[in-house]
Parts: C-alpha cells; structure tokens; sequence
C-alpha cells in the first residue's frame, strides 16, 4: 500500500477497534490488522490506541555510507583494533598512512572518516567485534585438578617480593587450531620483577620445566605463584614441582572469568609480550629456543633498567575513578630498597647491574627480535602470499630512545659492537 493508504486505513482500523466491546472481537480486529501492515502485535496495539497521526515523517538518511565504514573497518583491523577513544586522535596518520599503502580513498570518504566521532566509530564498529559467550562446563577432568588448587581469597599487597601471578599469551595470529608457540609469564606482585618464557603447546612437563628455568634466573625465591585456571597451570607435573619442597610454595588460582583476580600479569603480557613480538601466528617448532633467548635478554632489560610505577590506590569520585601511583622504579630498584630482601639477593642484583650495560642490552634484544622475525615470521609470510602487517617493521618495543634517535637507527656495525660489549 502506499503511504496515504496506509494512512486511511490506520485511522479506521482505529475507529473500528475502538467500537469493538469484547476483547474477542478487539483481537480480532487486531488479528487483521497485523495480517495487512506486517506488525508485530504489541507495537500494533500501541498504533491502535493511540490518538496521533499514524505516520511521522521518515527520519534522516544516515550520513555514512557503506563505504566510509568498510574503510573505517580495514583501517581498525590494520592498526591493531583499538578502542574508538584510542583510535580517534591519530585517525588523521593512520587514513594518511593507508592511502599511502593500500591506495587513495575517495574524497568524500576521506571527509567522512576525519569527521567521525568515537562514539560514531563505536556504532559503525560494532557488527565486527569479537563477540563471546560465558559458556560454562561442567564436570571433566579440570575438576580434580581445582580441587588441588584453592582459590585465593586474599590480595597479596604489602608483602615481600617472591609472591607471583602467572599467565600464558598464545601466538595464535588469530587462530587456535594447530600447535604454536605460547609465552610464559611471571609477574611479582611487590616489585613488579617479570620473568617471560616460551614453551610449546603449553603442556604441563614443558610449562614446569621453564618454571624451573625462571626459579633459577630470579634473584629472590618463589614463596607463592597465582595462577588462571588453564590447564598449563593446573595439572599434576606443576602441583608436585611446587608442593614437594621444603618450604612448599602457596599455589591459588583466581575465579573463573574474573581476570582482575591477575591484574598485575595481565598488564604484563600487553606491555611487555604483545608489545615486543605483536601478534603474529608462531607455528615452527624450531623458534622455540630462539624466542625464548630473546625473552630472557628483554626480561634482562625490563627487570634491571626500565622503570615502571605501581597503583596505590584506587577511589571512586562520583562517575569517575582516580588512581595513584607511588614513584617509577625499576623492579631491580623496588627490590633492593625492599625490607624483606636478604643480604645475598641485593648482592645478586647488583652483580647483575654491573654485568650488563643498558644501551648494549637493549641493541642485543633489537638485533636478536630482528633476525627472528626475519627468519620465522617474514618467510613464513612469503609462503603464503600474505601481506605481513606494519606493526611487524616496528621491531622495537621497549620505547628506551624515541624514534630517530641514534638508539632506534643503529647500523649492522653498532649492533656487532654492542655484541663485543657483552661480558662473557
């Protein structure tokens, strides 16, 4: 029917369903009226009851076209999906830097993404996050093993470093089938000292055994270690290695989907794991041993010469939270100035400061994360015709020396020099 029709006929099927005395015979009105329109029955009802007019003007035709959000959608997907507040401010760089890598875009869909707003960017985005369910199992054989391991029930703040949460991050490049590599992560809640392994497939040996490795490397020992609820942590090899011992190391695991429970070593793994090696898929065995020197020299660097600050508190202002930081200091440092640490592990650390030069350990994780990728990550793209993405030219993460200093562009013969340097 056409609008004027529509029109008339609304206005009396109104009359008629108003005459109507039963509500037998006002559903049937009803009936035939949701029969003719196409309405559902409630929304029909809401028509016939009222008294305005039956058609309003049709609203504004949207101002973005499917255009402007298909490139929107490839310049989020190409710049590491972040959030529409993030992704707002630099939107200018990042449309300049497509054009100049994937071609020109349209004038007038130029002008539309420079114009958006976040909250515009949020609703245009919105069909393409990833959506999750909060599926829960029960029963199998995990079940045993939590029975093992009791929750923690308490924040372990104000203690002497040797307390730790633990996570693994996949470098799945977006996808779960197969085997590749994972890394290991242990944070220390007190001094922030962070230890990263990589391991294979996570299984429960090969996760104990790099456990081993990082008891061995840290200069304090482990007294407790919290960990999600994944099977790498949550297994037979793991509970005996940490409670056959005197003393026996305190092993908790944090609530089912509730990842705040491992806040700390969760801002770890996007600070110092995705920061360092992105993510890109890792499916060759053989770069096992080669990720897992670089991840030993870039816990070097972060534990001894890159600071970081640690929230004290955290208060709620009306809508808004404010949070406070005590003064940035390397893990190294919060370590030596602590009161529980011995005589013997301050000594530790201070031969560890003066083994290794700052600058020379950072061009050594610098020359070390470029051949790896150049080896394992670039060839494996060639392989498959793909594009490697840009997040994969920017090798260096550990944001020592801004961009163009003599520190970010060093020569192949500096990078041999800084290998000289390294003590033996």
């Amino acid at each position: 029917m056409s609008r004027e029709a529509t029109k008339e006929y609304t206005v009396m099927m109104r009359r008629r369903y108003s005459a109507m005395e039963t509500k037998r015979a006002k559903g049937r009105v009803l009936d035939e009226f949701c029969q003719t329109t196409g309405l559902e029955r409630k929304h029909a009802i809401k028509i016939l009851r009222s008294s305005v007019e039956p058609l309003r003007r049709a609203g504004r035709k949207p101002t973005y076209d499917g255009a402007a959000t298909e490139r929107l959608k490839e310049i989020w997907l190409l710049f590491d999906q972040p959030c529409s507040k993030l992704l707002h401010p630099v939107l200018d760089s990042y449309v300049s830097s497509y054009e100049a890598h994937r071609g020109a875009i349209e004038p007038r869909t130029r002008a539309l993404l420079l114009k958006m707003s976040p909250s515009t960017i949020d609703r245009l985005l919105r069909p393409y996050r990833v959506r999750t369910s909060l599926w829960r199992g029960r029963g199998g054989p995990m079940n045993a093993m939590k029975r093992q391991v009791e929750v923690r029930s308490e924040q372990w703040t104000g203690r002497e470093p040797g307390w730790f949460e633990a996570d693994s991050v996949a470098h799945c490049g977006g996808s779960m089938a197969g085997s590749f590599a994972y890394t290991l992560t242990f944070t220390d809640t007190d001094s922030q000292w962070t230890e990263l392994r990589a391991v294979w497939n996570r299984g429960g040996l090969a996760t104990t055994i790099r456990v081993q490795e990082i008891e061995t490397a840290l200069p304090f020992v482990i007294k407790g270690v919290n960990t999600d609820n994944g099977s790498e942590f949550l297994n037979g090899h793991l509970i005996r290695h940490l409670k056959d011992r005197d003393p026996v190391v305190s092993q908790t695991r944090s609530r089912p989907y509730h990842k705040n429970d491992n806040a700390r070593v969760e801002q770890k793994n996007g600070s110092h794991v995705r920061a360092l090696l992105g993510y890109d898929r890792l499916d060759d065995p053989a770069c096992i041993e080669d990720l897992n020197k670089i991840l030993i020299l870039h816990s070097l660097w972060t534990n001894l010469f890159r600071p970081c600050m640690k929230l004290v508190s955290k208060t709620k202002d009306g809508h808004r939270y404010r949070k406070k930081y005590d003064r940035p200091m390397t893990p190294a440092q919060r370590v030596t100035s602590s009161s529980g640490a011995s005589k013997q592990v301050k000594k530790r650390i201070s031969d560890l400061m003066v083994q290794y030069d700052c600058y020379t350990l950072k061009c050594l994780v610098q020359e070390a994360l470029s051949a790896f990728f150049t080896l394992y990550v670039d060839k494996s793209a060639e392989k498959k015709n793909t594009r490697l993405p840009v997040s994969v030219a920017a090798l260096s993460a550990l944001r020592a020396a801004p961009s163009g200093t003599k520190a970010a562009t060093l020569t192949g013969r500096e990078q041999g020099e800084c290998r000289e340097k390294v003590p033996a």
